[in-house]
């Protein structure tokens, strides 16, 4: 059992190039095990197509049977050899075929098929061959918990009277799990390499209000990426083997990037948007204690508007895995925030800093060709999405003892100023940042928050619902709240006391990015490096609520060095544009460096 739960948690973290089936998101209403084997298989269809034109390693392809491809397949690429002539009569019975590598499926249109090569042993030519195996496809179920072995073998059974699969017995993959002391995206290679499989499926089996909810996750062995995930709800009371919901649980996943020049100083957040109206987007950079807007243009960083330096006196370190704003003579900045609230079309820029004893948050916008500060509110800001309610600003109050105080407030623009109107409730354990609201599906929206180790937790009202097992570490953000009274005394005897400083909270975000009316969640994790200790990279993550857990969804890795914040903009055609503002540290004669890496997500 110890072990089956050790391969949930790798093999649900396993998306090294994380590919979904385009299928529609409606549901679909299945009744069996038989069903959800055709499903499957759906997936290995039977088809062949020719390589049409060539530009570098990606081919267009023409296809008879188009129709039965779905993004993220894999497929042979073969071209005909020498003729295989009869022995005795020397009569020509065939051609040798001669395997040019291997492609990906990338999209499907109207009149053609667009796919990339994966691995290349010839060059690849126009006139080339393509096709899934005609062969049978060899497959492994592997249980990810040891109850309802019924259903596995129900489905196994499914699998194999459909003729086109072979699926390994499981009592051989329990016996290889026991004894594997592989991790991660090498277990499915491993157990690809050991039974000559072609395709591994983990099935997650969980209850879920009497009934039991059944992921079946499908991975290619030779490079352990994920096609796709079905989901399904197995209704008991309906009998064996009946299944009802089944649906694809993402839409496909692709990104691009694009990386923006270095920055001119160190940024510790930011916020994106079309501040002066122009059609441009500007970015609103903090750096801890400054705020700097820019816009990127063809020939780099260009300044629009930097806040004067007169009562800064705060600066922003990196110290391995924090950024810590220390205090100064006069300001920390918190949090940076942006929103049209005051409805005049431009969107205003909310500050959130610690000045001097007081937090308050300072309101900037674009008027009369510059950028000037419109308002001071007393408190901590934030702004936030609400499903059903659209975008609100939040003000909570501040305390020299607690930090935060009391409820926020919602607040709204009326009469030519921001007015408080009623308290926004939100469980007692959580403070204004590092949480967010979100449409996972359920009757009401949920609230999904970073813990105080960087797990998930996701609240119905005030009770947490579901806690994760894997952190998502983030660049900690501290920051020093003056010392009051006695305690102002000894920290001037002392120097400086780290025990009084705050720890804020990662940002994560909820949007729906697939288009199947749910939020999937996205945060940032930072991996920490094998003999730095410091972070020496990130991924960023999607999530989506299956109606008991969110499990992965897509992830972009390799990002060279940590993300210290994020942001994601509407979807649109193209995508969602996910922008991250990431450091990599320098070398023993190079500083270090800060770019903002554009992500878009399709």
């Amino acid at each position: 059992m110890k072990k089956l739960i050790t391969l949930l948690l790798f093999v649900l973290s396993l998306c090294p190039a994380v590919f979904a089936a385009e299928k529609p998101l409606g549901v679909e209403e299945f009744t069996s095990t038989e069903e959800l084997a055709l499903s499957l298989s759906s997936y290995f269809p039977k088809v062949q197509g020719e390589v049409k034109t060539v530009q570098g390693d990606r081919l267009t392809l023409a296809f008879v049977r188009k129709d039965e491809l779905i993004p993220g397949m894999a497929m042979t690429l073969w071209r005909e050899g020498r003729e295989i002539l009869h022995p005795v009569t020397k009569a020509v019975i065939g051609r040798a075929e001669e395997e040019v590598g291997t492609i990906e499926v990338v999209s499907v249109g109207e009149s053609s098929v667009t796919a990339v090569v994966k691995k290349k042993k010839k060059d690849v030519s126009p006139g080339d061959r393509a096709r899934t195996t005609p062969r049978k496809i060899n497959m492994a179920l592997v249980p990810l918990r040891e109850e309802h072995p019924d259903i596995v073998k129900a489905l196994a059974d499914n699998l194999n009277e459909l003729g086109r699969f072979n699926v390994l017995d499981t009592g051989k993959v329990d016996v290889f799990l026991k004894n594997s002391k592989t991790r991660d995206a090498a277990v499915v290679r491993e157990l690809g390499s050991t039974f000559g499989l072609d395709a591994v499926v983990s099935l997650g089996i969980y209850p879920s209000e009497g009934r039991l909810m059944v992921t079946a996750r499908i991975f290619y062995t030779d490079d352990a990426s994920q096609l796709d995930t079905v989901v399904a709800m197995l209704d008991l009371k309906a009998g064996k083997g009946s299944l009802g919901e089944i649906k694809p649980f993402f839409t496909p996943t692709r990104e691009e990037k694009t990386i923006t020049p270095e920055l001119p100083f160190m940024a510790q957040s930011f916020v994106a948007a079309d501040f002066d109206g122009d059609g441009r987007l500007e970015y609103a950079f903090s750096d801890g204690s400054r705020l700097h807007i820019y816009r990127n243009e063809p020939s780099g960083w260009r300044e629009v508007w930097t806040e004067t330096a007169t009562s800064i006196g705060a600066t922003m370190e990196w110290e391995g895995l924090t950024t810590v704003t220390r205090p100064g003579t006069v300001l920390q900045n918190i949090n940076i925030d942006s929103a049209d609230i005051n409805g005049n079309g431009r969107p205003e820029v909310f500050v959130s800093m610690l000045r001097n004893d007081k937090v308050i948050s300072s309101v900037f916008e674009f008027q009369n060709g510059t950028f000037s500060r419109i308002a001071e509110l007393p408190g901590f800001s934030r702004v936030v999405s609400w499903p059903g309610k659209g975008t609100i600003l939040l003000i909570q109050d501040y305390d020299a003892v607690q930090f935060h105080r009391g409820l926020p407030r919602q607040h709204v623009w009326s009469q030519g100023a921001y007015r408080a109107e009623g308290e926004v409730r939100f469980p007692k354990d959580l403070s204004l940042y590092g949480w967010t609201f979100a449409n996972l599906g359920e009757a009401q929206p949920l609230l999904v928050a970073l813990d105080a180790e960087d797990r998930l937790l996701v609240y119905s009202g005030d009770s947490v619902v579901w806690k994760s097992v894997e952190q998502y570490p983030v660049v900690d953000v501290y920051v020093y709240p003056p010392a009051t009274g006695v305690g102002a005394i000894l920290a001037k005897q002392s120097g400086e006391d780290k025990g009084q400083r705050v720890r804020l909270r990662g940002r994560l975000v909820a949007l729906d990015v697939n288009g199947d009316g749910k939020d999937e969640i996205i945060l940032p994790k930072n991996i920490t490096g094998t003999f730095t200790g410091g972070f020496s990279g990130a991924e960023l993550n999607g999530l989506s609520w299956n109606g008991a857990r969110l499990d992965p969804a897509w992830s972009i890795k390799d990002i060279p060095g940590p993300v210290f914040d994020f942001r994601s903009m509407t979807p649109d055609q193209s995508g969602v544009r996910i922008n991250a503002l990431v450091r990599t540290q320098g070398g023993l004669f190079t500083k270090d460096r800060q770019q903002v890496m554009i992500y878009t997500v399709r």
